[in-house]
């Protein structure tokens, strides 16, 4: 008897239940394991895969002794705990205390443990959603291994205090939403349980662009919309209404934030929605706003409105804003009775609205304007930006003339003093002669082949390949 107890293996101690001829352990028989985990590779792999064979009892031992683990304990005994996470509860608690660890490997480990253990883990996951340190990571993962069922809790947490202002649960919101089987009715329910007005803005604005049962987006906006008060909801139902369903209930609530908010970007947000939805003959009005991002706003939203050339064509000459000329000019671009108003701005004082009323010549199918757009190619104190889009003029309408001004273009690049901006418009300037290929075109381009001065970065625009695109007609092949 003596020599038979001597062969009893010391390592695991275990308890023999004779009930049915099990055998049960408890978490005291587990301190060895947990104790190796300390050890060397060999040894914290048998402890690792003790404890994962070890059901409730080795959770529960790794729960209790967790915070006097040292961290590559810890993280050894993450694997096990990945493990039984899949059927105990012990181990997802124990996960949810290392989710929350200032070591980011664990921290990582427990939630990706967690993500894997199926649908024990991912209860575990919903219930980090309200940690300050990893909810936001909680939720973007939940999302992504269990779409079906991520909605309800990530509803729960954007209904929670300040959840409307976490980004990071709109977009985990939006990718359960794509990735989920058929979750219509959450928002029936989470709807009926009236939560609160910034949840739900919150909620449309992530869901709206995704383009999918855009009832579900309407229905949000319309129990919102009457209720929202504060600037930040508002803005962000205007942006959820520009792709939700079409609602007269919508609509009439985005034309009241047009003609009523006192906030600017209100105004402006309603503009653009309005348009989104058909609406723009509502936003005339807005282009006498008396603020300039809302007035550029408005005479973007109402290009080709026929009603409104007259004050858009007023705007573009006379307005002191120099975004509201140009977004103006830009709404012009195709009525071609206000050519002559976007020919004029080519001289306009500022360079944003010279750049958009060349950029506007470079897309119509004439060359109206190019005595000035070749005089502002001309300017060797012009700004690179004008210059760069007269540049684009002369390619698009095969100006063979311009060769003498995109010659000046590329020897401003040569001067010690030249920017980057100069380099860089040079480098097109070569683009342009070649795309020209006229003989006059084809010399200067020779003679910058042969300069012992042209910059690198001029050669790789002498040598790269010239799209098809980019040839005149009269351009050799």
């Amino acid at each position: 008897m003596e020599r038979n107890r001597l062969k009893v293996p010391l390592a695991v101690s275990l308890v023999v239940c004779v009930s049915g001829g099990a055998l049960s352990q408890t978490p005291t028989d587990f301190a060895g394991a947990i104790q190796e985990l300390e050890g060397d590779h060999d040894r914290a792999v048998g402890a690792v895969r003790q404890l994962s064979a070890g059901g409730e009892a080795a959770a529960t031992a790794l729960g209790d002794r967790w915070s006097s683990l040292s961290p590559r304990s810890q993280r050894r005994a993450l694997v096990a705990l990945a493990s039984l996470a899949k059927t105990e509860e012990p181990a997802v608690a124990c996960l949810l205390v290392a989710a929350r660890s200032n070591d980011a490997q664990i921290r990582e480990g427990a939630l990706s443990a967690l993500g894997r253990a199926g649908p024990l883990g991912w209860q575990g996951l919903a219930r980090l959603l309200g940690d300050s340190k990893v909810g936001d990571r909680a939720a973007v993962l939940l999302a992504r291994v269990a779409p079906d069922d991520a909605i309800g809790p990530i509803l729960g947490a954007l209904s929670a205090e300040g959840g409307a202002e976490r980004p990071a649960l709109r977009g985990a919101l939006a990718t359960a939403w794509q990735r989920a089987d058929g979750e219509l009715e959450r928002f029936a329910d989470w709807l009926a349980s009236e939560p609160p007005v910034a949840a739900v803005g919150s909620a449309a604005l992530a869901l709206a662009p995704l383009g999918r049962h855009l009832e579900v987006t309407s229905a949000l906006i319309e129990y919102a919309a009457p209720r929202a008060q504060d600037f930040a909801t508002r803005w962000r139902l205007l942006k959820a209404a520009s792709d939700a369903a079409p609602s007269d209930t919508i609509d009439a609530w985005t034309v009241a934030q047009l003609e009523t908010a006192n906030e600017w970007m209100i105004r402006q947000a309603a503009v653009q929605t309005l348009a989104s939805r058909g609406g723009r003959a509502q936003t005339r009005g807005a282009l006498e706003d008396g603020y300039p991002r809302v007035r550029a706003a408005a005479a973007g939203a109402l290009s080709q409105d026929p009603e409104s050339m007259t004050t858009r064509a007023a705007l573009a000459r006379k307005d002191t804003w120099p975004m509201v000329r140009a977004a103006a000019i830009r709404s012009l671009s195709s009525e071609p009775a206000a050519t002559p108003i976007v020919v004029a701005a080519v001289d306009d004082p500022m360079s944003a609205v010279r750049v958009a009323a060349i950029e506007v010549l470079t897309r119509v199918s004439h060359d109206e304007g190019w005595e000035r757009v070749h005089g502002r190619l001309r300017n060797r104190k012009e700004w690179p930006r004008v210059t760069s889009a007269a540049i684009a003029y002369v390619i698009a309408h095969c100006r063979t003339d311009a060769v003498g001004a995109l010659d000046a273009v590329i020897r401003r690049a040569a001067s010690p003093a030249a920017l980057t901006d100069d380099i860089n418009n040079a480098a097109r300037a070569i683009v342009a002669l070649r795309a020209l290929g006229t003989p006059q075109a084809e010399a200067a381009i020779e003679s910058l082949r042969r300069s012992p001065g042209t910059p690198p970065t001029l050669k790789i625009a002498l040598e790269e390949p010239l799209p098809e695109a980019r040839r005149c007609a009269s351009s050799p092949a």
